[in-house]
């Protein structure tokens, strides 16, 4: 199933408002498709633990300066897009039976006017085979981006010591942790999760997980710094993500090269430019540019 990647343009002829961040609602539009042609389909991709087989992009506005990303506020009249892209073919069929079906489009509970709508198909065999030995590159983190962990699984990344005694292994297990910073082996170990459980191009897996968590992949720098934000999904409940945004540089040290695993490195980073990276991929967050540097 090659990855499908759907483009949404429409009107938006009301002032809208978000709680501080669109994506949530673009996650809100998915769901309200899916829902329209099969309930119990949608009711289980949202409750279901495994990795989501779809990610979106939050809301972009057209300005006289080109696509803008909406975080609070949407005046009207705008010109908006959206882009949502589909990993499984059984999601894939839902969301284009929903919409040859002639499902409205809501946004914040106010229907919108589509004015396009584009496909594209990208091949996991065309990212492998248009895979350069790169030794490095930038990420242009677009929208707020983090890694969740739990202690238990950080305790086998990193040298640190758990408490002796006293801590329940459940409760360890259970227990999650946002990671707002830019960590390289947390970001390939997440997309090649998502690659193995989507993609019907295979590699050697646990091999290059052993690169990675030998640190294949090494930060290089910040040029123009990073911030952190905090965003709340529902703010009654206290419910909200901290995740966070800048350049990062990245570099593949010498002493651990090889152009093997700096293909497949590439080829994950372009993939990425569709998937995103981290949590929240389904509400827009971890959205990338990647910039490969020549060698």
């Amino acid at each position: 199933m090659p990855i499908t990647i759907l483009e949404i343009k429409f009107q938006v002829e009301k002032p809208l408002t978000f709680q501080g961040y669109s994506g949530f609602a673009s996650r809100g539009i998915i769901y309200e498709l899916l829902r329209s042609v099969d309930v119990e389909y949608a009711e289980h991709l949202h409750s279901s633990p495994r990795l989501a087989p779809f990610s979106s992009t939050p809301i972009l506005t057209l300005t006289p300066k080109g696509w803008s990303i909406v975080y609070e506020r949407l005046p009207a009249p705008s010109i908006c897009k959206i882009r949502f892209t589909l990993l499984e073919r059984e999601i894939t069929s839902r969301v284009f039976e929903a919409l040859a079906g002639d499902a409205p489009i809501r946004l914040q509970g106010v229907e919108v006017l589509p004015l396009e709508l584009s496909v594209e198909q990208v091949k996991y065999s065309q990212l492998l085979e248009g895979a350069r030995p790169v030794r490095s590159f930038s990420v242009e983190f677009l929208t707020p981006t983090y890694f969740r962990f739990s202690p238990l699984i950080a305790s086998r990344l990193f040298p640190f010591r758990l408490p002796p005694g006293g801590v329940d292994a459940r409760r360890l297990r259970r227990a999650r942790r946002f990671h707002p910073l830019p960590e390289p082996i947390m970001m390939m170990r997440s997309l090649l999760r998502l690659w193995r459980s989507y993609s019907d191009s295979h590699f050697n897996y646990p091999r290059y997980n052993r690169w990675i968590t030998s640190m294949g992949v090494s930060l290089s720098g910040f040029p123009e710094g990073i911030k952190t934000v905090r965003l709340y999904e529902d703010e009654a409940l206290r419910r909200f993500i901290v995740g966070f945004r800048g350049v990062v540089q990245y570099s593949l040290p010498e002493d651990l090269y090889r152009k093997r695993w700096a293909r497949i490195t590439d080829a994950l980073l372009r993939f990425a430019e569709y998937s995103h990276v981290g949590g929240g991929r389904t509400a827009g967050l971890g959205m990338i540019r990647y910039i490969p540097k020549e060698n």
